[in-house]
């Protein structure tokens, strides 16, 4: 695959189709959420993952990002007690660790334990993409790993330049911490970032 980087304003008329093709095709977009931009390539590509493991310079596992509560229970398995607290918190500026279900994603997304992070973003662009695809993608902050997150399009142009292929344009995001993190795989609650 050729790397073709371009930006696309968000309120690009076409830009669904076009994120649409650039994930299809393996390609790593930057788009934004309800908390950062970040950066998204399909689930369970395998070979796309890989590239996204050597973007933030660290392996997975990273988060997936879905479009609603029944695209979330094809990939991860939600403990009977946790029903409610999940209905409860998404979507929202939350990333939940389940028990990941066995379904067709790339295996360097799933943790050693099993699980898998996985949000759905209360923002319309990922909402709409994922619903287009059919399928989710990754999502992880635009950052090296260990460095903080960028909420600047040019900024994030300058840094990431040849290493991306398509940047949804939203404009200065808010500084953000990123998502609260909230571990739902043992008997208690486990708060990981807030």
């Amino acid at each position: 695959m050729v790397i073709k980087v371009s930006v696309v304003k968000l309120d690009n008329p076409t830009i669904l189709e076009q994120v649409a093709d650039v994930i299809r095709d393996g390609g790593v977009i930057i788009y934004p959420t309800d908390t950062l931009y970040g950066f998204g390539v399909d689930a369970g590509n395998d070979t796309a993952v890989e590239r996204l493991s050597t973007i933030k310079g660290r392996p997975g596992p990273w988060s997936i990002a879905v479009s609603n509560m029944e695209m979330l229970k094809r990939y991860a398995d939600i403990p009977e007690i946790y029903i409610s607290t999940v209905e409860d918190t998404l979507p929202g500026p939350v990333t939940l660790i389940l028990p990941a279900s066995d379904s067709e994603i790339s295996s360097s997304i799933i943790s050693d334990h099993h699980s898998i992070g996985i949000r759905i973003p209360d923002h319309p662009f990922p909402i709409s993409l994922i619903q287009q695809l059919g399928f989710p993608i990754t999502s992880t902050s635009v950052n090296r790993t260990g460095m903080p997150a960028l909420n600047d399009p040019r900024q994030i142009k300058r840094e990431f330049d040849d290493e991306f292929n398509l940047l949804i344009d939203a404009g200065l995001l808010p500084k953000s911490k990123g998502s609260t993190i909230i571990d739902l795989t043992g008997k208690t609650m486990q708060i990981v970032r807030d």
